[in-house]
């Protein structure tokens, strides 16, 4: 169930009106409910952060809400955003006391954007921003300012429920905001309300048939996450450049494996899935695939799979059981052990080790495929960890282990951060072993820069997974393929 709250009725009436929603009597809080065909609760809080604390607990202790969209006008600090501009917000703050040069007393919160809209961080305040003082202090740590936007996205983290921000700007926070705010109010709120209920069918119920359903429950591009590093491990496996049908194989093998892999992950965590709001609209969960169609996704990977194995020769075939343990049971660590990040880690590690036994034909491995092996698992495990750090709330809550939920967000990024700083030394054995040519060294340097990108606070956490840590895994690759090109 969503529920779209805004804090005055005057910013919610367009919305009630387009969808026909009829105001619930004896309710705490003003509440509407839109037609029984399409669900939607529209709750008016008030204004203020308690008021939209208490409004949030209501909408998913009392109603069973999953994901609050909270939709409402803002102050624009940013010169080049102006009354009319509807945006969407990516990192919430509380930035009460900024205006006297404090830091915020809480991490900034980091949300998924509405689709389609430019994403800013929200700074929320106590009080009204019209005056030029304020605003330029306030200026210097968000985009836009309002009264209640990190009190609603700090109670649904507290409340593991999903929150959303779609926001438009009716004045600039400045000496003529009071008779700004009050001439775009009614318009902005139009906007907003047409926005949302356009977009709504985009969030609930994805678009496309069986091949785009199959392709959100596959995700098969995230094979880049091991395809260089499959391409390494033949590499050096084969001494130099292998065979286009190698490289063809490897590949078929690879696509297959992953396949195979996350088909076993939703199958085995399609309980957890469903209590999670981040996850909760995925295809089993949800109940858009099958758990047969499920199985049957993991069995052609399996197909896949063996049958590349078996095609790249015997020895590959005797020890293609070898990474299908890992592959089929790895999600269930997160039930026993907070260290299930390695998990993840050393599937993403068979991929270069057995890609070099087919290049070789033969075993045992040597230093640098080793080497190479260790970078990945401690290069995924590190993000997996950042990844991990969306589902604090949840995880605690729902008793999943993860570092993140033991640790906390600061714990997880500085066990991530030693991860990575362990992968990266990896890498420049690596380099040594491979000749210590400038193109490595160059790959070198942009692994460095992915790892390091992924602990800015301003980038959002689903980027630090995807794309940085595809970023640094390929230039990781790339150190190998590039190592002794002068």
């Amino acid at each position: 169930m969503i529920a779209v709250l805004s804090a005055t009725h005057a910013e919610a009436a367009p919305l009630i009106e387009l969808a026909g929603a009829v105001e619930s009597t004896e309710t705490p809080l003003r509440l509407f409910t839109a037609p029984p065909d399409r669900p939607l609760l529209i709750a008016v809080s008030g204004m203020g952060a308690a008021a939209a604390r208490h409004a949030c607990r209501y909408l998913a202790e009392q109603q069973h809400v999953t994901t609050i969209v909270n939709m409402g006008i803002c102050g624009a600090l940013d010169p080049a955003l102006g009354p009319g501009d509807l945006c969407t917000v990516d990192r919430a703050m509380d930035a009460d006391g900024l205006s006297g040069g404090a830091q915020p007393p809480v991490a900034p919160l980091h949300l998924t954007p509405w689709p389609d809209l430019p994403a800013f961080t929200l700074g929320t305040v106590t009080d009204p921003v019209f005056d030029v003082s304020r605003r330029e202090a306030l200026a210097d740590c968000c985009q836009l300012v309002d009264m209640e936007g990190w009190a609603v996205a700090d109670t649904c983290r507290e409340l593991g429920i999903a929150c959303r921000m779609v926001k438009g700007v009716s004045d600039r926070a400045c000496s003529d905001g009071r008779s700004d705010l009050q001439r775009h109010l009614a318009p902005v709120s139009r906007q907003l309300a047409e926005r949302f209920l356009r977009d709504r069918a985009r969030l609930e119920t994805p678009a496309g048939g069986r091949l785009s359903q199959l392709h959100r429950f596959t995700r098969i591009e995230h094979t880049i996450f091991s395809l260089p590093l499959l391409f390494a491990g033949a590499w050096l496996g084969a001494g130099g450049m292998p065979s286009v049908r190698l490289l063809g194989l490897v590949a078929i093998v690879g696509l297959g494996a992953r396949t195979f892999g996350m088909a076993m992950n939703r199958i085995l965590d399609r309980d957890l899935d469903a209590r999670n709001p981040r996850t909760a609209a995925r295809e089993l969960p949800a109940g858009r695939l099958s758990l047969t169609g499920a199985y049957t996704v993991a069995a052609a990977g399996l197909g896949t799979y063996l049958a590349g194995c078996a095609a790249l020769g015997r020895l590959c075939l005797l020890l293609a059981p070898v990474p299908l343990i890992p592959l089929a049971v790895y999600t269930l660590l997160k039930r026993f052990t907070p260290l299930c990040h390695f998990g993840i880690g050393i599937c993403l590690a068979m991929a270069p080790l057995g890609a070099f036994v087919a290049g070789s034909g033969q075993l045992p491995l040597r230093a640098d495929i080793l080497l190479l092996g260790a970078f990945t698992l401690l290069w995924i495990a590190g993000f997996d960890m950042i990844y991990a750090m969306q589902d604090i709330v949840s995880d605690r809550r729902l008793g999943v282990r993860s570092i993140p939920a033991a640790l906390g967000e600061r714990g997880a990024q500085l066990v991530a951060g030693l991860s990575h700083l362990a992968a990266w030394g990896l890498l420049v054995q690596i380099w040594r072993l491979t000749g210590m040519g400038p193109a490595g060294g160059i790959a070198l340097t942009v692994a460095a820069g992915g790892f390091v990108a992924a602990y800015v606070p301003a980038v959002p956490l689903p980027m630090r997974f995807f794309p940085l840590s595809v970023i640094a895994g390929i230039a990781g690759a790339a150190v190998v393929l590039l190592g002794r090109i002068v």
